[in-house]
């Protein structure tokens, strides 16, 4: 029999039977639709964590210093040039807000960070226009800013900030720099303004310098400045309590695990709903193995072969498989959409799953169809067409 007449009995057989058939691709239809939401979903989370990563740097290793209120900044430095082969650049880090004005324009809660002339490569700031502020300018604490996208639309709508001054604590500041805006970040990122760290005493009303930023060349050399810092700050503090070192990396290879296991039991979970829907499938044409005997017994009487038998059986589970799994698909990037909407509300990220996953899905349908429904295919085979004939 030609493959083009098995698939039209199978379409056939499927519109005879019209609620059994749907009954039947149920469980492949939850569960290819379960495998789908849950891939796309979780592809998406771990996009948008890629994203927030990115925006904050690679290959960053943040140290905090809590013991007490000295400025360590000198001795972390000192650690640094030790680590010269291993440390691309070095910034203290510490943060306040404050009302910031320019002319008859203000912004009542603006980030203020203050770090060193590396600032910028540290936390992955790119320079649009202007220039970071010099290593002289932090040794004479200079009032010198470099501003973020927002900081710029706010005060200077599309003026060129450069040269210009704002007002920080009711003291002059020169914008010498402004920050290309960090998409997909939203205002947090963008709505900072950078000053030379030792402004401190002026701005944070403290000498302390506890908080730093030490970007590494690469991944591999992430984990041993992580390392050297942990040990460095045991020798410096004498214990292991007053302080914190930590990178984006371990927490990238975190938030992995955590992914691939909600990927695990997710898929576990649908693993058991497809099973299911194999079983439904071989059961039902187990019925119809039984309902077709006497056409079985006629097609073996006039000279087909088991291998024929086979494939027409065959071809209608794995037909019957996939019509479950289409719709199965098309459920599950319905899902996707849906949730994708509501998990990233305030980004323009479109959750859709892709096409190695839709055709694998397809695929995978048809092979559960296929798999299931050899067993009774099989059977059907081996029925003696004399017996068949006499069946009922």
């Amino acid at each position: 029999m030609r493959l083009g007449q098995s698939f039209a009995m199978a379409i056939k057989s499927i519109k005879n039977n019209k609620g059994r058939s749907f009954l039947t691709m149920l469980g492949i239809i939850i569960g290819l639709a379960a495998v789908i939401t849950l891939v796309t979903l979780v592809s998406g989370v771990k996009k948008q964590f890629m994203m927030s990563f990115e925006t904050m740097g690679t290959n960053v290793v943040q140290v905090e210093y809590y013991q007490d209120q000295r400025d360590v900044s000198k001795e972390i430095y000192s650690k640094t040039l030790e680590l010269s082969d291993l440390v691309q650049a070095y910034t203290p880090n510490l943060s306040t807000y404050e009302t910031v004005k320019q002319k008859d324009k203000s912004i009542n809660s603006c980030r203020i960070l203050l770090g060193s002339e590396d600032y910028d490569v540290c936390s992955n700031y790119t320079i649009e226009r202007g220039s970071m502020f010099t290593h002289s300018n932090v040794l004479n604490s200079d009032r010198v800013a470099v501003i973020g996208s927002k900081v710029r639309t706010d005060l200077f709508d599309f003026e060129n900030p450069i040269g210009k001054t704002i007002r920080i604590k009711g003291e002059r500041f020169t914008v010498v720099g402004l920050f290309e805006e960090k998409t997909g970040a939203g205002d947090y990122m963008n709505n900072v303004i950078v000053v030379p760290y030792t402004n401190n005493r002026f701005l944070m009303n403290s000498p302390a310098v506890s908080s730093f930023i030490i970007k590494a060349v690469d991944g591999d050399a992430t984990n041993q400045v992580v390392t050297e810092m942990q040990e460095y700050m045991k020798e410096l503090t004498g214990n292991d309590w007053g302080f914190w070192v930590y990178s984006e990396n371990q927490y990238m290879d975190f938030y992995d695990e955590q992914l691939a296991m909600m990927s695990l039991v997710g898929g576990g979970i649908a693993g058991i709903s497809l099973i299911v829907g194999g079983i439904g499938i071989m059961n039902i044409m187990l019925v119809s193995v039984t309902e077709r005997t006497r056409e079985i017994g006629i097609r073996k009487s006039i000279g087909a072969r088991r291998i024929d038998i086979i494939s027409q059986f065959l071809i209608e589970a794995g037909t019957i498989s996939l019509l479950g799994g289409l719709i199965g698909i098309a459920i599950g990037s319905l899902l996707s959409l849906i949730f994708g909407r509501l998990l990233f509300q305030g980004t323009d990220m479109v959750l859709l799953p892709s096409m190695p996953l839709v055709l694998g899905a397809a695929a995978f349908s048809i092979f559960i169809g296929m798999f299931f429904g050899f067993y009774p295919a099989n059977r059907a085979s081996k029925l003696h067409p004399i017996e068949a004939l006499r069946a009922e």
